[in-house]
């Protein structure tokens, strides 16, 4: 049985060889066979879907290695873990020709009375902890000795009483379970001003008389007043130092910015008409002024139904600039809740003759609403 030729001519002659002839017909040669092709290989199978992410497999070494390591090491794994930022998500760019839709911006978060006064208090006592002559006075205690602190929340007067207290160790010498009063405390919440109970008289006096008692210097021991300025305009408007009161004696209520942490700003709580009175140094006989201002007014603060049952579009907004034998000229403004910081001005005219303070006054609404840069735009020189 013939095997089949793989060749056309005849490797010795060059002569056309017929399909499946072992010799050329020509020149009698031999005619070459090649081996058969070896079959293909199969293909490899696909690579499985869904295999774990590189991140997967991290985190399945470190796990293991947690479960072998010391206890030293296992803090630095964890802590290295804690410190390892999360993969970035990239979002592929829309395509020109895809329509996209602009995002409006997030409104401020508003926050409720409750959530605001405990901030401010927490705030305080953590200013309260460094105060120089609190530092002095734990150093001053024996060994063992230390100093606890509780503080109660503001009163409608505006004041948070603060009661030291000492703590004895079991190797202080001191019984561990008593608990001797150091001294008891009031801290004004709008200008930080400190007061101690004299325990004689029961009555608060200065925090001089404290230190005195003790024989502590005191350093700073208050937020320190900021000097008095020869330049004209609203004193303490950015609430950012302690505040003095104008001749209205209404003392603005200083609490953190509810959308920017670190930033102090004034509020007013409805329903009642509150205010408050800025110093203003302006010279005498100038004839025209603005006052400008940043306000905040939360989306969930709501506004109060008028005697006939209808509701204002807003809050009724009352700038007033004071002279000093207490007559005013009067701006009003009618301010809806946005949830957002908006800057507004109030421009003055026939100014009276000595303006010595600025009044800013909220009503038409139950909840919070918050000040700051507060201060005045001279239209005249």
């Amino acid at each position: 049985m013939s095997t089949p030729s793989n060749q056309n001519c005849c490797a010795k002659c060059g002569a056309a060889l017929a399909e499946g002839v072992r010799f050329c017909e020509q020149c009698g040669a031999p005619v070459e066979v090649s081996p058969p092709a070896m079959p293909c290989a199969a293909p490899l199978p696909a690579k499985a879907a869904g295999n774990p992410p590189l991140l997967l497999i991290v985190v399945a070494l470190v796990v293991g290695a947690l479960s072998f390591a010391g206890y030293s090491q296992r803090e630095r794994l964890l802590g290295w873990l804690k410190r390892s930022p999360a993969p970035a998500v990239t979002t592929p760019a829309p395509s020109p020709s895809a329509t996209t839709t602009q995002t409006p911006p997030v409104s401020a978060v508003p926050v409720s009375p409750e959530v605001a006064a405990a901030q401010d208090l927490a705030e305080m006592i953590l200013w309260f902890q460094k105060l120089p002559w609190l530092v002095e006075l734990q150093k001053s205690m024996p060994r063992g000795v230390g100093i606890a602190m509780h503080a109660e929340p503001y009163d409608g007067g505006g004041w948070s009483e603060m009661s030291l207290r000492e703590t004895h160790s079991k190797d202080s010498g001191f019984e561990p379970n008593v608990s001797p009063m150091v001294g008891l405390f009031r801290v004004s919440r709008a200008d930080r001003r400190i007061e101690w109970m004299e325990p004689v008289s029961g009555e608060f006096v200065p925090l001089a008389e404290f230190l005195k008692d003790r024989g502590l210097s005191g350093g700073t021991v208050n937020t320190p007043t900021p000097p008095q300025s020869s330049a004209r305009g609203v004193q303490g408007g950015d609430f950012e130092t302690a505040v003095s009161t104008g001749p209205n004696s209404d003392t603005a209520v200083i609490v953190t910015d509810p959308t920017q942490k670190g930033n102090h700003v004034a509020r007013i709580i409805g329903p009642d008409e509150m205010s408050f009175d800025l110093p203003l140094k302006l010279a005498v006989g100038t004839p025209e002024a603005t006052i400008a201002l940043r306000l905040l007014l939360p989306e969930n603060t709501k506004l109060v139904r008028f005697d006939d049952g209808k509701s204002p579009e807003g809050i009724r907004l009352r700038v007033r600039l004071v002279n000093d034998i207490g007559n005013s000229i009067i701006r009003d403004a009618v301010v809806r809740p946005i949830g957002q910081w908006r800057e507004m001005e109030f421009s003055f005219y026939d100014l009276p003759k000595k303006v010595v303070s600025v009044s800013v006054e909220a009503i038409w609404m139950e909840g919070p609403v918050y000040f700051d840069d507060v201060k005045l735009i001279p239209t005249q020189p």
